[in-house]
Order: structure tokens, then C-alpha cells, then sequence
């Protein structure tokens, strides 16, 4: 195969199966031995959990975030192969026990390499033998004493990897790559922002678009859904006087009076324009006298910032990361809504059976899904 195929990208797709290979083998093994996740769904037999898990719902969820995080993989992969980043196939800057030395990376990278070659056969055979016998592992009654104490250590055979050391380390980090994403290029256009320093944009904005840009959109974008997070929860609990109660927050804008919804958003829409004195788009909004202006600043609560630059600096990054959290939350709330169908809490509600039809709303999204709009 390498005579025909990168050699580089054949042991990245060997080390990734590997892993995975390794993984799925010790859940597997796990889940035989009664490891289980509670609930009446997952009491069952491992052979049966694909198909169980296709039917309860929550197959296409899992394959939605397994694709999330090869999306990293592929990015990964392509960088290095554009030379962006000196990167080796599989090395996606874990270093937690890693050794320092040479020898040690080199016996380490060998180990996994053997071990992901060893379970992808294991593997392998664990699905066959399973489905053969329709038995737990480990299948059949064990052997005591098989092996016999005199038992000599062999040298690695060539084809689990066992060649002679080179004397080329792979080093952690360097000085090219991104410190929150070690396998990807460092980022050139986010020095003096904050949080900046983690270096942390896998795929590319800011080098395509305003970087102040982005960072008004995010602040804005974090700003309102901390709001959103707190307006989510308390729609369950607090209503304001006049306003038809919606246990369920993705009920309320069809509860609220239609003349309160329309103040609402005409309100955002003049907040929107006149912050910005009608300048809303990446090509003027810090143009002018807006390039005075830092990303984020609207003029509005300076009074309660710090004096201090550094105790300021802390203050923005901590706003910024609260503010990423509270757009993943607020997705999060908005998903489990319309997979249960019902409020928030309880999180799994008496009686809830699954995500079975969760993609079948009522909605374009789930027309579309279901085929009844005819496309």
C-alpha cells in the first residue's frame, strides 16, 4: 500500500482504527461484565446494542458528535499534509504520559501501534465469536494454567512494529503550533484580544475575516445567551403578570401576547442599530471612529470595571469564557426540549421512553426530515 497510497496517511487511518479498536474492545469486555448504564434501555446483551441503540433514538445524536470531534482529525490531518505544521500521523498533542526521552517516545509510540494492531484482531474476533455463540465474553470456560511457566519472551516480530529505534524524538509542542490545539497551526491574527492566548481557532476565521469583527459577534453572541440561559430555566417557574404560564420555554413565544413579542423585537432591532450607529457589517463597523472602539465595548457598566488593567484583562476572559459556556448550554437546553418534548426538569421526564420521533417535528427542519414537504 505505501508504494501507492502517502505513507503518512496510512498510519494515521492505522493508529485512529487502533484506537478505536482498543476502546471498543474494553467496552465490550466492560459491558459483558455487567458495566452498564442505568435505565432499561441499556440492559442488554452487547450484541443487541446497536440495534437497541437505533431504535431507543440516540444513534444519530452519537454519530452528530463523533463527527464534531473527527472534524478536528480531518483538520489535523490537513494541515499537516499542506505543511502548515510539522506534525507526525496520529500525534494530537496529548502528553500526559508521555516520556521525555527519545528511546521512551519511541518504545511508547511501538506499544500503541502493537496494541492497536492487537485489538483491532481482538476485536475482530470478539464480534464473530459473539455472534456465533450468542455468549458473553469470555465465551467459553477457561483454560487454568494454559500457559506454561517456563515461557520465553520473544523478540517483536517486524509486523508488530518491533524495528530498531531511530534517533528522531517527537517532541510535545512547537513553536508553529497552537497551544490549546497542538496538532493544528498556530493562529497569526489574535494577539491583544482576550483569550487570545490559547490560541484557539481550529478552523481558520480569523484569517479569513475581521478578527474584531468575530470577537463583537462572540461577545454579543455569549452575552445573549447567558441572559437566554437564566430566561430558559425561569420560564418554567416565573412568569411575568399577564403572560400565559409555558412550562415549556420553546412554548413561550407562541404563549406570549403577539403586541409583547413585536415591542420585544423592535426593541433588539433599535439596540442593534443605534449601538453601532447603523454600521452592522464586518466592512464598516470599525471603520472610522469605530476603530477607536475594542471589540465588545458598547460604553455600557464601565463604572463597575476594575482599575487595574491586569484585574480587567481577567474580567474580560472571564466573560468571554462564561459566554462560550452559556452558548453551549443554551443549545444544550434548546435540544433536550424538543427531544423530550416537555420542560427542562426533570431532565428525563416520568414515563419517557427515548428520542424516539425527535426528528419528526412539527417544524421545516422536521418536514423536510420526514419527507412531507415533498423533497
Amino acid at each position: 500500500f505505501s508504494l501507492a497510497i502517502d505513507i503518512k496517511w496510512l498510519r494515521e487511518a492505522e493508529l485512529k482504527h487502533g484506537r478505536v479498536a482498543m476502546l471498543a474492545t474494553v467496552g465490550w469486555i466492560a459491558t459483558d461484565m455487567g458495566m452498564r448504564v442505568p435505565g432499561e434501555a441499556f440492559q442488554i446483551s452487547t450484541v443487541e446494542a446497536h440495534d437497541a441503540m437505533v431504535k431507543f433514538g440516540s444513534m444519530p445524536q452519537m454519530l452528530v458528535w463523533m463527527g464534531y470531534a473527527e472534524l478536528f482529525g480531518f483538520l489535523a490531518i490537513v494541515n499537516m499534509f499542506e505543511g502548515k505544521t510539522d506534525r507526525k500521523p496520529g500525534d494530537f498533542g496529548l502528553r500526559g504520559f508521555y516520556p521525555q526521552d527519545a528511546k521512551g517516545q519511541y518504545d511508547m509510540q511501538v506499544k500503541e501501534l502493537r496494541n492497536g494492531r492487537l485489538a483491532m484482531l481482538a476485536y475482530g474476533g470478539i464480534v464473530t465469536t459473539a455472534v456465533l455463540t450468542q455468549e458473553k465474553w469470555p465465551f467459553f470456560d477457561a483454560v487454568v494454567n494454559a500457559v506454561p511457566d517456563n515461557k520465553q519472551v520473544r523478540a517483536p516480530a517486524t509486523f508488530c512494529g518491533g524495528a530498531a529505534p531511530r534517533s528522531v524524538s517527537r517532541t510535545a509542542c512547537h513553536a508553529s503550533s497552537s497551544k490549546s490545539l497542538p496538532f493544528l497551526p498556530k493562529p497569526q491574527n489574535l494577539g491583544g484580544l482576550a483569550g487570545g492566548d490559547a490560541e484557539f481557532d481550529p478552523l481558520g476565521f480569523s484569517d479569513t475575516f475581521d478578527v474584531k469583527w468575530l470577537r463583537e459577534s462572540e461577545l454579543k453572541h455569549g452575552r445573549v445567551c447567558m441572559l437566554a440561559t437564566v430566561g430558559f430555566v425561569a420560564e418554567q417557574y416565573i412568569q411575568f403578570p399577564g403572560f400565559t404560564p409555558a412550562e415549556d420555554a420553546l412554548q413561550a413565544i407562541y404563549t406570549a401576547p403577539p403586541n409583547i413579542t413585536a415591542l420585544l423585537l423592535f426593541a433588539c432591532g433599535y439596540i442593534e442599530s443605534s449601538a453601532y450607529d447603523g454600521k452592522l457589517t464586518m466592512l464598516d463597523m470599525f471603520d472610522g471612529e469605530g476603530a477607536k472602539r475594542a471589540p465588545g465595548d458598547l460604553n455600557f457598566g464601565k463604572r463597575f470595571l476594575p482599575g487595574d488593567k491586569a484585574a480587567a484583562d481577567d474580567l474580560a476572559t472571564k466573560e468571554l469564557s462564561n459566554g462560550r459556556l452559556a452558548m453551549l448550554a443554551f443549545a444544550g437546553m434548546v435540544h433536550h426540549n424538543l427531544v423530550v418534548k416537555g420542560p427542562l426538569f426533570p431532565l428525563f421526564p416520568e414515563g419517557w421512553a427515548g428520542p424516539q420521533g425527535s426528528w419528526d417535528l412539527d417544524s421545516t427542519a422536521g418536514a423536510l426530515n420526514s419527507g412531507s414537504l415533498g423533497l
